[in-house]
C-alpha cells in the first residue's frame, strides 16, 4: 500500500473556489474543489484536477460501499484518484462487468496502512493474508488527480467525504482520454481440459492495457491453471492464437495449483490482469484456463486506455511492469 503523509495548506487559500495546481504535467491545470458529496459527471473518458481543503474519510467496506455511488451505462466503470502533491494518498472505485458479478468495488489509503504477508513467500505467493487496523479510507487534503475510465456512455459518481466541508460540489473532466472496452470472447477450445478467450483490436500507442475474466473451475481438481497471452499483430491471429503457447505473442502465467483452495466448488473466480510492460503497445489480449476436470468460461472483457492509467490495475505503461491481481 503506498505511504500515507500530511500536507498543510495555509489558511488563507483554505476558500471554497477553484483553484490553480500544479501537478507534474507542465502546463498550470484548475483545480475543482471536492466538498461533502462530491458528483463527477463523465460522458467520455477523462481526468481532471481535484483539491481536498481537509482530511476526509470514507468508509473502508469493498462492496455495497454507502459512500460510492456509481450510474450509469457500460460494462467497466472506474474512477481514480490519486494524490499529487508527495503523499500516496488514494481511492480507487471500479463497477464490475455483469459476468464479475456487477458489483462496485472500493480500495484506498488508510492509515495506518495495511499490511499483507505472502505464502509461501512473496516470490511464489499462492495466498496473501492482510491485516488493516484502520477504521476507513483516508484522504489527506491536498491535489488529487482524476482519472474516470467509462465504456462509451455517460456515468455518475457520487463520493460521499466526511470531513470536508459540508455542501455539493460538481466535478466535469478536463481532459478526454481515449479508451476501448472489448468483450473477449471464448475461442478455441484443447481437449476437454483447456479453453482459450481473446479478441484482437485496433487501438494505437495504448499506456495500459488489463483484462478481467472470470471463469468456473473446480477446486478438486488434481490441476487448475491459467495464462495470459497478449499480442501485437499486423494481421489476423492465427488458429489458437489466445492457447499458453501464444504462437507470435507474449506468453505468461496467471496462476497455477496442484490442488484446489478451499473454496465452494464451481464458484466463479474473477481475475484482474494487467499487461506485462513491452516495446510495443499490445492490441491483442486474451489467454486461458485449465481444469483437469473441465473449465467453464464465463466472460471476460479487455480496457485499452492512451494518456493515462488506473493504478489499481497495473499493467502496461511506458514507465512500469505488470502487475496482476486476483479478485
Amino acid at each position: 500500500m503506498r505511504r500515507t503523509a500530511l500536507w498543510m495548506i495555509a489558511p488563507a487559500l483554505l476558500v471554497a473556489t477553484a483553484v490553480t495546481a500544479v501537478p507534474s504535467s507542465a502546463h498550470l491545470t484548475t483545480a475543482e474543489p471536492a466538498r461533502a458529496v462530491t458528483t463527477i459527471t463523465a460522458t467520455h473518458s477523462g481526468s481532471a484536477e481535484i483539491v481536498l481543503y481537509d482530511d476526509a474519510t470514507l468508509s473502508m467496506r469493498a462492496t455495497h460501499n454507502p459512500d460510492v455511488h456509481i450510474t450509469g451505462a457500460g460494462r467497466l466503470v472506474a474512477i481514480e484518484l490519486t494524490r499529487q502533491d508527495g503523499g500516496g494518498d488514494n481511492l480507487t472505485a471500479v463497477r464490475m462487468p455483469r459476468f464479475a458479478g456487477g458489483e462496485t468495488v472500493v480500495a484506498g489509503s488508510t492509515t495506518p496502512p495495511e499490511t499483507c504477508t505472502d505464502w509461501p513467500s512473496s516470490d511464489a505467493d499462492l495466498r496473501t493474508t492482510c491485516s488493516n487496523p484502520a477504521k476507513a479510507i483516508t484522504l489527506h487534503e491536498g491535489y488529487y488527480h482524476l482519472v474516470v475510465l467509462t465504456d462509451g456512455a455517460p456515468v455518475h459518481v457520487v463520493l460521499t467525504m466526511h470531513g470536508l466541508q459540508h455542501g455539493r460540489s460538481s466535478v466535469s473532466l478536463q481532459k478526454t482520454l481515449r479508451s476501448l472496452e472489448a468483450t473477449l470472447p471464448e475461442r478455441e477450445s484443447i481437449g476437454a481440459s483447456t479453453i482459450t478467450y481473446g479478441a484482437d483490436v485496433s487501438f494505437a500507442n495504448a499506456t495500459q492495457a488489463f483484462s478481467i475474466v472470470a471463469a468456473k473451475l473446480h477446486t478438486n481438481s488434481p490441476a487448475t491453471g491459467g495464462s495470459l497471452c497478449v499480442r501485437s499483430d499486423t494481421t489476423a491471429p492465427p488458429p489458437y492464437a489466445f492457447s499458453p503457447a501464444c504462437p507470435g505473442g507474449s506468453s505468461s502465467g496467471m496462476f497455477y495449483e496442484t490442488s484446489g483452495p478451499a473454496a465452494q466448488d464451481g464458484a466463479v473466480g474473477v481475475v484482474a490482469v494487467g499487461v506485462p510492460g513491452s516495446s510495443t503497445a499490445p492490441n491483442g489480449l486474451g489467454g486461458s484456463f485449465m481444469d483437469s476436470s473441465g473449465p467453464t468460461y464465463v466472460g471476460g472483457v479487455g480496457v485499452w486506455l492512451a494518456g493515462d492509467q488506473l493504478d489499481y490495475f497495473g499493467g502496461f505503461s511506458s514507465t512500469g511492469a505488470g502487475t496482476g491481481t486476483a479478485h
